[in-house]
């Protein structure tokens, strides 16, 4: 977190400035961005679902047991990393995103060929594995699937 007065950067977790003694926590901007930091990076589980009112994918972060059971024949379960915004993307995320896309095109019974994907950006990739995503959602609930 860079301090408001002297610009000197400090550990998230530091009260005062290393710099100059200026008190970090006074800021509500630099709280919020303490809180959020400390997000980015973090594994979590989520529990997707197509909501029955609306029609729309929505989920639970680190669902509960009861959730899990209460959603689970109408969702799918998977674990994230949480990104910073400005996270600049890498092959390893292109290829986490494509191994999402392979286990969706063979729950679907539809080919995969990585040639296919590997000219698009992540940015198209995590499209084309929301639209599959979507798909299997609506195949799992035809199917009667847990």
């Amino acid at each position: 977190m860079k301090c408001s007065n002297c610009h000197t950067k400090n550990d998230p977790k530091n009260k005062y400035c290393k710099e100059c003694g200026a008190d970090l926590k006074t800021h509500p901007e630099h709280a919020q961005t303490v809180t959020n930091s400390e997000l980015y990076g973090k594994e979590v589980e989520v529990l997707f679902y197509i909501d029955t009112s609306t029609g729309k994918i929505t989920g639970f972060v680190n669902p509960t047991e009861d959730q899990i059971s209460r959603y689970k024949k109408d969702g799918v379960v998977q674990r994230v990393v949480v990104e910073a915004p400005d996270h600049v993307h890498t092959d390893e995320n292109a290829g986490a995103v494509l191994a999402f896309i392979r286990q969706s095109k063979e729950f679907l019974g539809e080919e995969y060929d990585e040639a296919d994907y590997r000219k698009h950006s992540v940015a198209d990739l995590k499209k084309e594995y929301l639209r599959l995503f979507e798909k299997v959602l609506k195949a799992k609930a035809q199917r009667g699937m847990k």
